[in-house]
């Protein structure tokens, strides 16, 4: 078996995860491969170290969050003024004003289009009239010079 899947079984088994009877094929894996065995060895450390430094959950901690989430959002609903804020509000009212200008100049700009639209739609429909009330030409060809063609035998 690979060392790879060795492993596994080791990270199942220290996780409480190995069935009984791939218990019993780890073990008889690690009398068998040296290098298993000093995995085994690591993670037996390392899972007791873990053991030892786990600490209870204090009692009161959930009280200590909420008092302190409490207390910071009393802090926050108190206006401070800074310079960075009043900066802020200056700067975004500022914007505010200028975009709305920059709309109404835009629809103003859209209006003069329209009616350009319009005007030319107008004078285009004249142009069409005046095109169909002019009398039909009849062009006549003069030919000052005939042109004969004889065949030579």
């Amino acid at each position: 078996m690979s060392n790879e899947k060795i492993k596994e079984l080791i990270n199942r088994y220290f996780d409480n995860e190995l069935d009984k009877s791939e218990e019993v094929f780890l073990f008889t894996q690690l009398s068998q491969v040296e290098e298993a065995r000093e995995y085994f060895k690591q993670m037996n450390v390392l899972s007791e170290n873990m053991r030892n430094t786990f600490e209870d959950f204090p009692l009161n901690l959930e009280e200590d969050i909420l008092n302190s989430t409490v207390t910071g959002i009393q802090k926050q609903n108190k206006f401070s003024f800074n310079i960075q804020s009043i900066l802020g509000y200056a700067f975004s009212v500022v914007l505010l004003i200028i975009s709305l200008f920059i709309y109404t100049q835009s629809l103003e700009y859209k209006a003069n289009i329209k009616m350009n639209i319009q005007q030319i739609n107008q004078q285009n429909k004249m142009l069409q009239m005046m095109f169909n009330a002019l009398p039909p030409v009849e062009v006549k060809a003069k030919f000052t010079n005939d042109i004969i063609i004889r065949p030579t035998i």
